[in-house]
């Protein structure tokens, strides 16, 4: 009659080298190590799989034999299911390692490579900047580290009630770009990260009431801006000059090429709108004369073959914003200087100074369009008090002058104002 081999702590503690099977638990076995330790080990084919899992477990008997046997059955159930207990261990450690961080590093990849929204469309440079600076000043340094998995609805209305505190419109940034990277990680672009569940799903309900940007250049300020731009160089001042004239960006300014200047309108092509839509905007005289130029850029780099680069037009408008509450002698009252300076509507500016009724006005999307046909009162007015502020500063030019008197301007048709450099 064979012997009965009983599997116990008193047989593992004898085990001196080899292993040892369990006969109760299907794949679970203890084997003595050269260190002298005894370890437990599970080795059992995955059914309807011509593959082995040999997946090693814990040290006895810091694991005991009933912690091992446990451990084994649940194994045992995903073999037994053709389930590789392996790729299982590899996807559970993958998911506890997906933090937020990491799950908003491959968001930026598929941004860059247009696969983070359905429209499959490569997002701007500009607004690239805009989702990582929300990320590095709110999101991050919040939830970074969290467990994107771990990450719940209340996790994310607390962050944007508290940053709605001190910043209702930067709160509502902060949710509308929870939305697109939890959304992102839940949907089936996301697959990567995998989140079953988008905790940012109501965010949008959290928005904040944000004022409708009401604020107008006085004609004092209006006198201030052309004096405090009369001390910048030229190109500087044909640029700062046409952004008030056409309500441009700054940034669609400083890149304009000679040739979107078409029959006197200038063609702002899709690729350099913000809302990618083609931006037209018809030219009066003077905005005729301050965008000539014999180069390819209208405002050419002094160095290099292509465009000056946004950032000195940036500290140009700073340069400009601080000459101009020097003139005022107080703060000029706007939260963001590229209002007044790079961002004035027409009808906020020049037609608030009551200069002419045939100031005509239209807006379609976010271009706005000033008419042709206005009269060059506007000019006149606009030009005498920069000409003015350049004699008051003592500025010595050979240049002719940039007025010209108001019989000569009229009618229209007639006028042709030179900008010459």
């Amino acid at each position: 009659m064979a012997k009965k081999i009983t599997f116990s702590p008193a047989m593992i503690d004898a085990l001196c080298e080899g292993s040892l099977a369990d006969p109760m638990t299907p794949g679970l076995a203890i084997e003595a190590l050269k260190s002298g330790k005894k370890r437990w080990r599970y080795r059992r084919q995955v059914a309807r799989q011509k593959v082995v899992a040999t997946i090693f477990g814990g040290v006895f008997p810091a694991q005991s034999m009933a912690e091992a046997r446990e451990w084994a059955r649940e194994l045992n159930t995903q073999t037994e299911a053709g389930i590789d207990p392996r790729a299982v261990q590899r996807a559970e450690k993958a998911r506890n390692a997906m933090t937020v961080a990491k799950a908003h590093g491959l968001y930026m990849i598929a941004v860059h490579e247009g696969r983070s929204s359905r429209a499959k469309r490569i997002n701007k440079p500009r607004t690239i900047k805009d989702k990582m600076d929300v990320y590095n000043h709110d999101i991050g340094p919040a939830l970074g580290n969290r467990n994107i998995y771990e990450v719940t609805e209340r996790d994310l209305i607390k962050l944007v009630e508290a940053k709605g505190k001190t910043a209702k419109v930067r709160a509502n940034r902060l949710a509308a770009e929870l939305k697109v990277i939890f959304g992102w990680a839940a949907s089936l672009r996301g697959l990567e990260v995998g989140l079953e569940t988008d905790p940012s799903k109501r965010l949008g309900d959290l928005r904040f009431p944000e004022k409708a940007r009401t604020r107008k250049l006085s004609h004092l300020e209006l006198e201030w801006f052309l004096q405090a731009l009369v001390e910048e160089e030229r190109d500087f001042q044909r640029g700062m000059l046409l952004c008030l004239l056409s309500a441009a960006r700054i940034s669609e300014m400083a890149r304009a090429r000679s040739d979107e200047i078409v029959n006197g309108v200038w063609i702002i092509p899709s690729a350099r709108a913000k809302n990618s839509f083609e931006h037209r905007i018809a030219l009066g005289p003077w905005g005729r004369a301050l965008m000539q130029t014999n180069h390819d850029w209208v405002f050419p780099a002094l160095k290099i073959d292509g465009p000056r680069n946004n950032s000195v037009w940036y500290k140009c408008r700073d340069r400009v914003l601080a000459r101009m509450e020097k003139l005022a002698g107080h703060p000029i009252g706007c939260s963001r200087a590229c209002t007044i300076l790079s961002r004035l509507a027409l009808d906020s500016s020049i037609a608030s100074l009551s200069m002419l009724p045939s100031l005509r006005v239209s807006k379609s999307g976010s271009a706005h369009t000033l008419s042709d046909t206005a009269s060059p009162r506007i000019y006149w007015k606009m030009a005498s008090i920069f000409e003015s502020s350049r004699r008051c500063s003592g500025m010595r030019t050979s240049r002719p002058p940039l007025s010209t008197p108001r019989s000569q301007l009229e009618p229209c048709a007639r006028s042709s104002v030179r900008w010459t450099s």
